[in-house]
């Protein structure tokens, strides 16, 4: 998946961000935003190699309409790794998602 926009309407296990491979190019920020109102989205960001093993980037829940920002420490070799993602949450759909912006 390119940079830019990504709304996750519902939970998901090992949704691709950032294929491995592509030389994409540095990533400058993420930010996921939980637009609904008050239903918690618990996330685990992380790198996958070729093999599956994965680190952790990130492992956390965002409360509702909050919107968390990573900034630094985001560089990675994509030609290598991948980044993934872990989202769980009763409550996503479109009129509520977890909005991904990559940059």
């Amino acid at each position: 998946m390119a940079k830019g926009l990504i709304n996750i309407e519902a939970t998901v296990s090992g949704k691709t961000l950032v294929e491995m491979g592509l030389d994409r190019g540095s990533t400058s920020y993420i930010s996921m935003t939980n637009a609904h109102a008050s239903t918690v989205v618990a996330v685990g960001l992380y790198l996958e190699d070729s093999d599956g093993a994965k680190t952790y980037i990130l492992k956390t829940d965002i409360p509702g309409k909050t919107t968390l920002f990573l900034d630094e420490g985001l560089s990675f070799n994509n030609t290598a790794l991948a980044l993934k993602i872990d989202v769980a949450s009763a409550d996503l759909d479109s009129a509520t998602p977890l909005s991904i912006i990559i940059k």
